[in-house]
């Protein structure tokens, strides 16, 4: 394997990240070979990667006042998207600090950090995984494509409002993403909407929940005073999930679909209802 790493900028306060090496050719004749570039703001995993997947790896970890002028570059070398998202405003605002592995049963270890714009075509595969009731489960309606347009949508988070934590499993620079879990804040109310995604093959195995506890964390830690979710009456297995979260929460059945509410406060967190509680409200 080989790894390049680098500082973001040089001493001049320049960037190192480039569109184009053509002007160091001594120092990179063999740049198709790197499996890896790291900086300070993290890896750019190449391997494997289409040119576009690659310029995108390169851009998250460029200096974030130096991203949009790449994105800018890119999109007229025609190396990505000429509707490619990019958030300037949250560049600073990626949560590196999430970054955690744990291991579930059956000795299956999986690593979780933020979501990144670069994951959009592993979350594309993901969802190419799902079967039509696990789509309906997650999106309450049979969507039978994801194209660029909406996923990016989708990858491309702004952290100032919203949470995106996914789980990887393999070798790192080859990992697969297989579960993903999300919180939006409420632009009105102290409170954030929760959804969660798992690979079916690695359902069963506690991801959910482990997901369900760290966001709570999250939510706490960027003052969020409860948490809401929407969840078809027959998702038992999701209800499950809520269950084991540690803290109360309140069901409301409407026409097939529960709407549940979950404060976080210390306080309504110490009780605990069982899945039966669900089903009388």
């Amino acid at each position: 394997m080989t790894i390049f790493g680098l500082p973001s900028r040089n001493r001049d306060h320049k960037p190192n990240i480039l569109i184009s090496v053509e002007d160091f050719p001594n120092q990179l004749s063999l740049r198709e070979s790197v499996d890896m570039v790291i900086s300070e703001y993290g890896v750019a995993s190449l391997s494997g990667r289409t040119v576009r997947e690659r310029a995108q790896a390169l851009i998250e970890i460029a200096h974030p006042d130096d991203r949009l002028n790449l994105v800018h570059q890119a999109k007229k070398e025609k190396i990505i998207y000429p509707d490619q998202i990019f958030l300037a405003e949250s560049a600073h605002l990626y949560p590196a600090e999430i970054n955690v592995q744990h291991t579930f049963k059956g000795d299956l270890k999986v690593r979780f950090r933020a979501i990144k714009p670069s994951d959009e075509e592993e979350m594309r595969r993901l969802f190419y995984r799902f079967s039509d009731q696990s789509v309906y489960y997650r999106y309450f309606a049979p969507i039978k494509t994801m194209p660029h347009s909406k996923m990016q949508g989708y990858v491309n988070i702004d952290f100032s409002r919203a949470m995106s934590i996914v789980g990887v499993v393999g070798e790192p620079g080859q990992g697969h993403i297989i579960a993903e879990a999300r919180f939006i804040k409420d632009q009105k109310r102290p409170l954030a909407d929760v959804a969660f995604v798992v690979d079916e093959q690695y359902q069963g195995k506690g991801i959910a929940t482990y997901l369900y506890r760290m966001l709570i964390r999250l939510a706490k830690d960027r003052g969020i005073q409860g948490l809401t979710a929407d969840v078809l009456a027959s998702n038992i297995g999701m209800m499950k999930v809520f269950e084991k979260g540690e803290t109360t929460v309140t069901a409301k059945l409407d026409c097939g679909v529960y709407h549940l509410s979950i404060p976080l406060d210390a306080e309504q967190s110490a009780i605990k209802p069982g899945l039966s509680d669900f089903s009388r409200k």
